[in-house]
């Protein structure tokens, strides 16, 4: 959590089914506290990207098995040029292996091809954790980027006072 308390930007990488959209949710869950966050949910742009980055950057990577190169070579490069990373992933991959951080994701898939894939929860579920032990950290201002954002939704949307917060 200090990693992301401190970062001057916090950056998502994903490529790929699931990690592409989750890359996303991340950014939608961080900027609602206010966490300077922006997503790369594409294979190229993350390695141009890591290649910019500072000791003070922080990036998330996002990938159920570890092994997509893109993904992998891009923490890499993160690394090299001094950002910290930390890895959703499966524990002992060569993403796992480039990361600072991993906070390891475990899903046992089925081989019945028609049900929604497991690992694809597990890492929302891995996000929604980590998203609400940061909003905890600081409560206070927690509190208060969300009942803004509530204001400004309903103003917008309309309708009654029980809408979501942009999930």
């Amino acid at each position: 959590m200090e990693l992301l308390d401190g970062a001057r930007q916090i950056l998502t990488f994903g490529a790929g089914g699931s990690s592409t959209m989750l890359t996303q949710q991340l950014q939608f869950r961080l900027v609602r506290l206010g966490y300077a966050i922006s997503a790369y949910p594409q294979s190229l742009l993350p390695r141009m990207v890591a290649s910019t980055l500072e000791p003070r950057d922080v990036v998330v990577t996002l990938s159920v098995s570890g092994y997509t190169p893109e993904i992998v070579e891009s923490a890499q490069i993160a690394r090299q040029y001094g950002a910290r990373v930390v890895a959703i992933t499966a524990h002992g991959s060569p993403l796992a292996e480039a990361a600072d951080v991993v906070l390891p994701v475990v899903a046992r898939e089925t081989d019945f091809i028609y049900h929604p894939s497991a690992s694809r929860y597990a890492m929302l579920a891995a996000i929604d954790v980590l998203a609400l032990e940061l909003a905890l950290r600081h409560q206070d201002r927690s509190r208060t980027k969300l009942r803004r954002l509530k204001i400004t939704l309903d103003a917008h949307r309309g309708g009654d006072n029980r809408q979501p917060l942009g999930d």
